[in-house]
């Protein structure tokens, strides 16, 4: 069996593509496929001897029923049609990812909720991601950023400030771009207990938020604005999510908040 020719095959007609997945789930008689299916008795006849032609089928007593070729085809060709359905769902989420290495596997994603910006609503995927944090508890939040958004403060220090401890990874450039902005602020932030800031040495381009069983990723543009943001509690998300945050982790040194000199009368 030529592998071109069977994926040609399949893809040239959406009613052998259904013809394969309804013999996946029901082996039948061609009246009862074509009813299931509510395709022509005559339609339903052709395929079945295609399919039994290249080995994915065989008819025994009357009854049409996958061979194990068959069945392993259909199964893999209904995982690549889901591939490519959350591929297509998550088209804006995945495209301003900047690589394949700060890429879930899209199947991790089926269950995943997400927002994504659009004319009418540019704010969705910030909206999204604060009522994750909202709706979320957690005694560890570890986070990976390209921006210090001011939109994302106050649910981040309602969980600090509930003893959730926290980290966040910064670029040196995010962080130096930070305390200029707002020196003595910048400085307080530093001290306040269950909050470690740690230096990253290149550049970051994506977001990542993990709690202790959940996970968010947010994907930005250029200009650092947010277009798409994800979350799932997945325990193969989360898996994923940990070893890219380990990544960044890793590489990264704490900024000691005693380089940083608080303003007067806060010492």
């Amino acid at each position: 069996m030529d592998a071109d020719e069977l994926a040609r095959f399949l893809a040239g007609s959406p009613d052998r593509r259904r013809l394969l997945a309804q013999l996946r789930t029901e082996p039948g008689a061609p009246s009862d496929v074509a009813d299931a299916l509510a395709i022509s008795h005559r339609s339903v006849q052709r395929n079945l001897a295609e399919l039994v032609e290249r080995g994915l089928a065989e008819k025994r007593h009357g009854v049409y029923t996958l061979t194990t070729v068959g069945e392993l085809v259909a199964d893999r060709h209904a995982a690549y049609l889901d591939t490519l359905t959350t591929l297509g769902e998550y088209e804006q989420f995945f495209r301003h990812l900047p690589d394949v290495d700060h890429t879930p596997d899209p199947e991790l994603l089926r269950d995943a909720d997400g927002a994504v910006a659009t004319a009418t609503y540019p704010q969705a995927p910030v909206d999204h991601y604060l009522d994750v944090l909202e709706s979320y508890s957690a005694d560890r939040i570890r986070m990976v950023s390209p921006v210090l958004s001011r939109q994302f403060h106050r649910v981040h220090a309602k969980h600090v400030l509930g003893g959730t401890e926290t980290d966040l990874v910064l670029s040196t450039e995010t962080i130096e771009t930070a305390r200029s902005l707002n020196p003595a602020e910048f400085a307080v932030v530093l001290r306040v207990d269950g909050f470690s800031l740690f230096r990253y040495p290149g550049d970051v381009a994506f977001g990542l938020t993990l709690g202790d069983d959940w996970v968010v990723v947010n994907a930005y543009d250029g200009d650092g604005q947010l277009q798409a943001s994800v979350s799932g509690d997945d325990p193969e998300f989360v898996e994923w999510g940990e070893a890219v945050y380990e990544r960044y982790r890793s590489k990264s040194t704490r900024v000691d908040p005693s380089g940083y000199d608080l303003p007067f009368g806060r010492r």
